[in-house]
């Protein structure tokens, strides 16, 4: 390169960082009025083809096999052009009778991007690996509709999963999961519902809409006021740093959705209010001497709750942290789920090894359809995320093999609800049901095991905390209780 077309270079770089950052433009073509039409001209072809491809798939519902006499049994020919070999080839795989096209789901892959990596294809019909047998697919594509992987379901649970357009060598599913009766003892707390359980050394911290009380010792427990806003539409949430249990946080959400907070140092004797002002606050957690929570649709922290720094360098007019997860005994490991702001669509999940000052995708996260709703960490670091579609879903990824793995959790037919997840210290996951039961998740093992709900219910447990690794709380329509194991065998260190 001549000297001058290398001078050249450098000043359209200088041009470009300039007005990228500072929003100084030196030259003509880089002026914000021609990047914006060449943006929308760009725009406008991508959502002209992608509308004629749904066309193209929803005008085509039934892709038929063709004759048995123009092609052999292991390849078989879909007569369907609007979807690419890669998906006829996967399909043929599977199955030999109509599959009919249910919808397709935009996948944002890489952050930060913010247009579709690829779609989630949902077909339905009878799909078969070996003697696994299903009702529907999804799979998961690129933007140039090649396989990257697929789940197969089986009437909405999963019950194989496998990745690239191969269909065998994919991992088996478990699609009942069989649920031992869990042994032990319910005690009943305060017979107030709770919107928020925190435990920090001695200290217990609750809140009952927007009252909150703290047990503490022989002490009779009492529910005093907010020290904000006294009204029954406002929802409280209070979380206690472990290294100093008297160290409060309690935010306080309105019902437009806007939450504000106030600490206290002195175990709620008094409180001040923190200087974000009214904002968006959700998913606080609390370890060691730091706090976590998601705030304007972004990773934040504070040591004092009072002031917060951002975690992560976030678009928030294209993305929001849809759930996070830190691992108990390493707060340099952050996982986060991440979702558009706009549409629907699943976002990336990303980790940092180091405290939120890098971060990288978790590659191969499964084709479910729908984006983690609740993650959680091991201390090991392996992390579970929920995925409430109409079956829930438990996805687990293991940092040793860099690999997802989905986990059916027991369902009841006719359960319509949210679960919620939650996990021991050991590595053991919590699983509570729409119909109100828990179930846990023995890594050790394997299994499942069951715990029936205190009352009659027809909602899931929330709060849903685990006390030590035998100790569980849940909060019902009529209280909370804590749930003590009977005889709990070693603990076994989680993988």
């Amino acid at each position: 390169m001549s000297e001058e077309r290398h001078h050249d270079t450098i000043g359209e770089l200088m041009d470009r960082a300039m007005a990228d950052g500072m929003g100084l433009y030196f030259k003509p073509d880089w002026h914000p009025k021609k990047a914006l039409k060449r943006r929308a001209r760009v725009r406008q072809i991508f959502l002209s083809a992608a509308a004629a491809s749904i066309a193209g798939l929803l005008i085509l519902p039934q892709i038929r096999p063709a004759g048995q006499s123009h092609t052999s049994t292991g390849q078989r020919t879909l007569s369907a052009p609007a979807l690419s070999a890669s998906v006829k080839h996967v399909i043929s795989q599977l199955s030999n009778q109509p599959v009919q096209v249910m919808g397709m789901s935009p996948v944002y892959a890489t952050y930060p991007m913010a247009v579709p990596t690829g779609h989630a294809l949902t077909l339905s019909g009878k799909f078969s690996v070996g003697n696994i047998t299903g009702t529907s697919l999804v799979l998961k594509l690129d933007n140039r509709r090649r396989v990257l992987g697929g789940t197969l379901f089986n009437q909405g649970v999963p019950v194989y999963d496998f990745v690239g357009n191969i269909t065998t060598g994919g991992d088996v599913i478990n699609p009942h999961p069989s649920a031992t009766p869990l042994a032990g003892t319910w005690v009943s707390g305060l017979p107030t519902p709770i919107s928020s359980f925190a435990a920090a050394g001695s200290y217990i911290y609750l809140t009952h809409n927007n009252t909150w009380a703290v047990l503490h010792g022989p002490r009779n427990a009492y529910w005093a006021a907010s020290p904000g806003h006294a009204s029954p539409n406002i929802i409280d949430t209070i979380s206690a740093l472990p290294s100093n249990p008297q160290s409060v946080l309690l935010a306080e959400e309105a019902p437009s959705g806007l939450s504000s907070g106030y600490v206290s140092n002195n175990g709620g004797r008094s409180w001040q209010p923190w200087t974000l002002g009214q904002t968006t606050f959700s998913n606080v957690v609390a370890m060691g001497h730091q706090y976590w929570a998601i705030i304007n649709g972004t990773l934040q922290t504070s040591f004092n709750g009072m002031t917060w720094r951002s975690m992560m360098a976030l678009n928030t007019n294209r993305w929001q942290v849809e759930d996070f997860a830190i691992n108990p005994s390493n707060a340099q490991q952050i996982a986060v789920a991440l979702v558009p702001i706009s549409g629907t669509g699943i976002g990336p999940v990303l980790e940092s090894l180091n405290g939120g000052k890098t971060w990288q995708e978790l590659p191969h996260f499964p084709a479910l359809g729908a984006a983690p709703s609740s993650m959680v960490m091991s201390p090991a670091g392996g992390i579970s995320a929920l995925v409430n579609l109409t079956d829930p879903v438990l996805v687990c990824y293991s940092p040793h093999h860099q690999k997802w793995t989905a986990i059916a959790v027991p369902a009841s037919p006719d359960q319509v609800g949210i679960g919620q997840l939650a996990a021991s210290p050991n590595g053991d996951l919590l699983y509570g049901s729409p119909t109100g039961s828990i179930y846990r998740w023995v890594k050790a093992t394997g299994q499942w095991q069951s715990i029936s709900a205190p009352t009659t219910t027809t909602s899931a447990p929330y709060p849903l905390e685990a006390i030590g690794n035998h100790q569980i709380l849940a909060g019902y329509g009529n209280g909370w209780s804590i749930f003590v194991v009977s005889n709990p065998l070693p603990s076994k260190k989680p993988s």
